[in-house]
């Protein structure tokens, strides 16, 4: 049977679209996500360019609880300037989606929110404020059900079920909203802690939300009266440090979450501790822990007032792949490019979704977030 020449060219066009498509299809799902969360508060805000650090998803961070209802501040006044820095950060920046993230650590109303005779209206709030604010999903950051956090908040055995029927619910209602011109995300942010897994139903959740932000920082912080690493990729060599990165991205993979779902979790922030009692590099020292909420130890800082000034030299362990600081008295763990560069190596390793770093205004114009996004899809 002899073939037209037309039929043959809708063939070449057949199978060259086809082609392209499966091409361009398996890029967008190997392509890694470049995230943030970004405080509506600063006074910068309006002036966010997220395209200029090719930052993909923004989560707005935090709407609070009050009962069944979520704003952002008590003061109406406040809270409508609030919303219009979100307006206009969303108009500034549509190439990025942002995201509705609610909670923080140490909100409480979670528990009681989510209780079923309260979860319908908690529920139709949080979806009445993601429609009036344009949005592109929900970000649920509830550290952490199950527990007090530390005496933080209320919680009650039952928070593990309802968590998950709160995740299930809002991914039902979001389906529901126009599907046109966006695909609507639903994410949480998730613990590191060894009994995480006992109060989260992880499995189960992770079928509802498009992904997981792992916390994978403050692995030490200003509770410890010896120094060590905010966010040390692996062990160090004398296994002095608590936990690491690689080892809670182990558990998570050892209970079947899906890697593409993962978030990893990188800070904009440093620990520090003065009169560190040393005779070495500073590391898993004796010292006094620095209050981060009154010492400005922001990436954006470091760069500005510690790196190569008042005798401050850099260290970097080769094994854990984590940077930090030291004059002789004090000890600064923060994150680095050299560091960046490892973990985003251990993304693609382990096919991770991608990075979230915590959090915009307390990074540099060409730190962490630039660098994540000039090389997570290298």
């Amino acid at each position: 049977m002899r073939i037209s020449l037309i039929t043959k060219l809708i063939l070449v066009l057949l199978v060259g679209g086809m082609g392209a498509y499966l091409y361009n299809n398996q890029r967008a799902e190997s392509k890694k996500i470049n995230s943030v969360y970004i405080v509506p508060t600063w006074d910068k805000i309006t002036e966010v360019k997220f395209a200029e650090k090719n930052i993909d998803v923004a989560f707005i961070a935090f709407a609070q609880i009050d009962k069944n209802r979520v704003y952002f501040h008590e003061d109406k006044a406040v809270d409508g300037e609030i919303k219009e820095n979100i307006k206009t950060l969303k108009k500034n920046n549509p190439q990025t989606r942002l995201v509705l993230a609610i909670g923080g650590y140490g909100a409480g109303g979670f528990s009681d929110a989510s209780l079923g005779e309260n979860r319908r209206e908690f529920t139709d709030n949080i979806i009445a404020l993601l429609k009036e604010l344009n949005l592109d999903g929900i970000d649920i950051d509830w550290e952490y059900p199950a527990s007090d956090a530390w005496g933080t908040q209320e919680s009650r055995p039952e928070d593990t079920q309802n968590f998950t029927l709160l995740m299930k619910e809002l991914r039902e209602k979001m389906n529901l909203l126009p599907h046109k011109n966006k695909k609507y995300i639903l994410s949480f942010a998730s613990g590191t802690q060894d009994w995480y897994f006992k109060n989260v139903e992880v499995e189960t959740v992770q079928k509802y939300v498009d992904y997981i932000n792992l916390m994978s920082y403050d692995l030490t912080g200003k509770w410890s009266d010896t120094t060590g690493y905010n966010s040390n990729l692996y062990a160090d060599a004398g296994n002095k440090s608590v936990t690491s990165v690689d080892k809670i991205i182990s558990m998570y993979l050892e209970h079947n979450i899906d890697p593409q779902k993962i978030l990893l979790g990188v800070p904009a922030y440093s620990y520090g501790w003065k009169d560190v009692k040393s005779e070495g590099d500073g590391s898993f020292s004796p010292g006094t822990p620095i209050e981060i909420n009154k010492v400005d130890l922001s990436y954006k800082a470091l760069e500005e007032d510690y790196f190569d000034k008042n005798d401050f030299k850099r260290y970097y362990d080769e094994q854990a792949k984590a940077a930090y600081l030291f004059d002789g008295e004090t000890y600064i763990s923060y994150e680095d490019k050299e560091a960046l560069k490892e973990k985003i190596a251990y993304i693609k390793a382990k096919n991770l979704g991608g990075a979230m770093v915590w959090e915009y205004s307390q990074d540099s114009e060409d730190g962490i977030v630039k660098y994540l996004g000039d090389h997570l899809n290298e």
